[in-house]
């Protein structure tokens, strides 16, 4: 759809109202916060001490929200054809929210996280086209058409493997937030060659939020954490948009322009996010190492060793952000010389030597 002027000059436009109106709602969010003693509670996995609030998230969901019903009767927007995931990513956040200051049995909440992605993959289901469930990977480590229920199992265990992903990540200043920054910017790049205004509307969303919280973030008087109900909801969309990369693969213009193979798209799209699957995967492994669930919380993430090396918060989110995205444009880069499988075993390798490089940097 041709919009009738520069693109551009929305997303400056409404980048600038998002900024204004995050900064709004955050404000209101931190005095509320302040007023109903709304704070993270220390403990031995922390890295912060004293008064904290939390629980921001919320505050980003609400901006979501807002922007969704304001640009709704814009004719380039669709917003009506995502609304069940407007929906659930809401009310993702809300669990979210509720655990970050009732804490939910890590079994239980992802019994409630599950229930509601199978819902969201469910109304996928009810779409003809089926564009919200990974149903063929054109070639990927030799499959093509994977049927409509192995897809919709497949996708649902996609959702909740990013959203774990993402939720890892929220342990320090900064890092989550940079790190979404830079991957929508990568979002709204490769869906502006597609055209595709309504995703890109949400990335302007999310960047403008996440800018702005990031003052809140750092502030030294009222620090503000995302939360559960802020990694989460993030988590949600992320693993939207890369679900979104894979199916319109074969009709996407990103193919035409970079000459990108079908195949290789799957790889593409877990190489955005391959420093925190490499934490998740390397976390978990070493947890049942030593015999404990998988699920259960310390302080051995990357983000803990780098910071236990004097690098501070800031800095620890700019390079674990620098090295994704490093990681991601070297996949890139050999991504047309190479078919799925040795592109996968290429980026497994690559995993396995940052593995070794922060075992050694932990153990050293």
């Amino acid at each position: 759809m041709n919009l009738g002027f520069p693109p551009y000059i929305y997303y400056l436009g409404l980048f600038v109202l998002i900024l204004i109106l995050s900064k709004f709602i955050f404000s209101r969010y931190v005095r509320f916060a302040e007023n109903f003693n709304l704070t993270n509670t220390p403990n031995q996995r922390s890295v912060h001490i004293g008064k904290v609030f939390t629980g921001g998230g919320i505050v980003i969901a609400t901006v979501l929200l807002v922007s969704v019903v304001v640009l709704d009767s814009l004719d380039f927007v669709e917003f009506t054809q995502i609304s069940a995931l407007i929906g659930t990513s809401i009310l993702i956040a809300a669990v979210g929210f509720y655990d970050d200051f009732n804490e939910i049995n890590a079994f239980q909440k992802y019994i409630i996280l599950t229930f509601l992605v199978l819902m969201t993959v469910y109304s996928s289901f009810l779409n003809e086209d089926f564009e919200g469930i990974i149903t063929n990977l054109h070639g990927f480590l030799g499959f093509y058409e994977i049927g409509i229920i192995p897809g919709f199992l497949f996708t649902t265990f996609v959702y909740l493997s990013i959203m774990n992903s993402i939720n890892l990540m929220d342990g320090i200043d900064g890092y989550l937030s940079i790190f979404s920054i830079f991957l929508f910017i990568s979002f709204l790049f490769n869906n502006s060659i597609n055209g595709f205004y309504t995703l890109n509307t949400m990335s302007v969303v999310f960047l403008a939020s996440f800018i702005m919280y990031l003052k809140f973030n750092f502030s030294e008087r009222k620090k503000l954490f995302i939360g559960d109900a802020g990694s989460l909801f993030i988590g949600f969309w992320i693993a939207y948009f890369l679900i979104t990369y894979i199916t319109t693969s074969s009709s996407s213009n990103l193919a035409t322009v970079f000459s990108i193979k079908l195949e290789n798209f799957p790889v593409l799209a877990i190489s955005m996010i391959n420093i925190p699957v490499l934490d998740t995967l390397r976390v978990m492994f070493v947890r049942i190492l030593k015999k404990k669930s998988p699920f259960s919380a310390d302080r051995n993430h990357l983000h803990h060793i780098i910071l236990d090396k004097g690098i501070s918060h800031l800095n620890a989110g700019l390079l674990l952000s620098f090295l994704n995205w490093f990681n991601c444009i070297i996949i890139f880069l050999l991504e047309q010389r190479f078919d799925s499988k040795i592109l996968t075993i290429i980026y497994i390798l690559l995993s396995l030597f940052w593995f070794g490089f922060f075992e050694y940097l932990k153990r050293k």
